[in-house]
C-alpha cells in the first residue's frame, strides 16, 4: 500500500459536500414525487405504481453494472471521479424536468425522466460511496468520513424539511411552485459541488490488487461471512424503516387526526436526525461502530412500542413529536454505521481475495436500500388494506388496532431483530487492525 500524508478533516468535509443536494432530492422522489403525479397530472395511480416497480427493475439491472465497472476502471489504474461527473450532469438534467411536469403530461414523461433521474443517481451514488471507503482505512478516520458524509446528507433533509416554510405559499405544503424551486435550486448546485470536491478530493491510495471478474462478484457472498452478516443486518435495519415511512403519513394524518402538522413532524425528525449524528460519532469512539448500532436500533423500537399508546387528536401533537425525535435520534446512527462498517467489510475482502469490490459492495447496499423501502412500504401499505382500513372514512378500533400493529408493532420488532444482530457482528475494532496489518504487510512484501 502506497503511503502517504493522512487525510484532513478539510478533505472529509469536501468529500461530504455532494450529499446535501443529494439528499434534497431523494427523499422526495421516493415519498412526494409518486403522489404530487396522481394529483397534478392525468396519470392513473395504477399506472404510476407500475412505474415505480419498473424503476426498481432498472436499478436492479443498473446499480451492479456500475459497480461493477467502476470497481474494473480502479484495478486499470482509473479513478472513480469521472462517474461522479457524467452522473452529476444526468441527474441535474432529469430534476429539471422530473420536479416541474406540465399538468397534461403522460406516463412516459413520468417514466422517462424517473429512470433518467435514477441513472445520474446512481452514477454518483456508488462510485462516490466506494471513493469514500478508500479515503482512510483506519477505524475512526473511516467513521469521521462516514459522520461527515451523515452531517451533509441531514443537513439536506432538513433544508427539504423547511422549503415549505420558505415560500409564499401559505399552506406550508409540497405544491408546484416548492417542488420546482427544490429542482431548479439541486439542479444548479448539484454539479458545482461536485466539481469543487473532485478538484479538491484526492484519489484514495492506490492498493495493488487483481482484476475484479464476475467470478469474485458473485463469489463474495459465498466466502465472506463479515458481508453476509452485513447484509442481513442491514436489510432488517431498512425493511423496518420503510414500513413505517410507507405508513407515517397515514398514521400521523388519519390515525392520529393531525395531517396539517405532518410538515412540523418532518421538520423535528430531520432537525434531531441532524443533531444527533455528532453524538453517535462519540459513542462510536467508545463503544465501537457495531455496539452503537445495537443501541440505536434499542432507542427505535422503544419510540415505535410508546407511539402505539398515543391518543387520536391534538392532545397527541406533542407526546408524537417527542417520540419522533426519539426514533430520529435512535435512526441516526444508520446514517453513519453502514457506511463505516461497509468499508470495514470491504478491507476484509481485499485481505481475503486481494481484489478490491467497493464499488460492487456499495452497489449491493444501493440495491437492498431500494428493494426494502419499496417492499417494506409496500407490503404495510398491502396489510392495512386487506384490514379493511380506508384512510377517507370511519374505521373500527379492530381496524384501527391493525392499522398500529402494521405501521408501529411490526416495524419495532424487525429493528429490535437488527440490533440483535448488530450486536453480534464479528469484524470489531481489534480484528479490522489485524486485517489492516495483514494487508499493509502484504504491500510492503510486495515492494520489495
Amino acid at each position: 500500500m502506497t503511503q502517504r500524508p493522512p487525510p484532513s478533516l478539510r478533505h472529509f468535509v469536501s468529500y461530504a459536500l455532494p450529499a446535501l443536494p443529494l439528499a434534497v432530492v431523494v427523499f422526495p422522489s421516493q415519498a412526494i414525487l409518486p403522489g404530487f403525479y396522481a394529483q397534478h397530472t392525468q396519470i392513473p395511480l395504477a399506472t404510476i405504481g407500475t412505474i415505480l416497480i419498473l424503476a426498481r427493475t432498472f436499478d436492479a439491472a443498473v446499480d451492479p453494472l456500475i459497480g461493477f465497472g467502476s470497481d474494473a476502471a480502479l484495478a486499470r489504474g482509473h479513478s472513480r471521479k469521472p462517474w461522479l461527473a457524467v452522473g452529476a450532469l444526468i441527474l441535474a438534467i432529469a430534476i429539471t424536468q422530473l420536479y416541474a411536469p406540465a399538468a397534461d403530461v403522460g406516463a412516459g414523461y413520468y417514466l422517462g425522466w424517473f429512470l433518467a433521474f435514477y441513472l445520474g443517481y446512481s452514477l454518483i451514488e456508488i462510485p462516490y460511496k466506494a471513493w469514500g471507503t478508500e479515503l482512510a482505512r483506519s477505524y475512526l478516520e473511516r467513521s469521521k468520513i462516514a459522520t461527515c458524509l451523515a452531517v451533509a446528507f441531514g443537513a439536506g433533509n432538513l433544508a427539504f424539511a423547511v422549503a415549505p416554510f420558505l415560500t409564499a405559499s401559505d399552506s406550508h405544503a409540497y405544491d408546484a411552485a416548492t417542488l420546482s424551486a427544490i429542482g431548479w435550486t439541486v439542479a444548479i448546485v448539484l454539479p458545482l459541488v461536485v466539481l469543487i470536491t473532485l478538484r479538491s478530493v484526492p484519489d484514495g491510495p492506490p492498493v495493488e490488487t487483481r482484476r475484479t471478474d464476475l467470478k469474485a462478484v458473485l463469489g463474495a457472498i459465498r466466502h465472506n461471512r463479515p458481508l453476509r452478516h452485513f447484509a442481513a443486518l442491514f436489510t432488517l435495519t431498512v425493511l423496518g424503516q420503510g414500513i413505517f415511512y410507507g405508513l407515517v403519513f397515514l398514521y400521523v394524518g388519519t390515525v392520529l387526526d393531525l395531517g396539517a402538522s405532518f410538515a412540523w413532524v418532518l421538520l423535528a425528525d430531520a432537525l434531531v436526525t441532524l443533531l444527533g449524528i455528532p453524538v453517535w460519532y462519540a459513542l462510536i469512539r467508545c463503544f465501537q461502530k457495531h455496539r452503537a448500532w445495537a443501541f440505536g436500533m434499542l432507542v427505535s423500537t422503544v419510540a415505535l412500542l410508546c407511539m402505539l399508546a398515543l391518543p387520536s387528536g391534538r392532545e397527541a401533537f406533542v407526546p408524537l413529536i417527542m417520540l419522533v425525535c426519539l426514533r430520529a435520534f435512535g435512526s441516526g446512527i444508520t446514517q453513519v454505521a453502514p457506511n463505516a462498517v461497509l468499508g470495514d467489510v470491504i478491507d476484509y475482502e481485499l485481505l481475503k481475495q486481494h481484489v478490491n469490490q467497493a464499488a460492487n459492495f456499495h452497489a449491493m447496499v444501493s440495491l437492498i436500500t431500494k428493494f426494502a423501502v419499496t417492499v417494506g412500504g409496500g407490503l404495510g401499505l398491502l396489510a392495512v388494506g386487506l384490514a379493511g382500513y380506508d384512510p377517507g372514512g370511519t374505521n373500527t378500533p379492530a381496524v384501527t388496532l391493525a392499522f398500529k400493529i402494521t405501521a408501529l408493532l411490526v416495524p419495532a420488532m424487525i429493528v429490535a431483530l437488527a440490533g440483535a444482530a448488530a450486536l453480534c457482528f464479528p469484524l470489531d475494532r481489534r480484528r479490522h487492525a489485524i486485517v489492516l496489518r495483514r494487508i499493509e504487510k502484504r504491500a510492503r512484501h510486495g515492494a520489495r
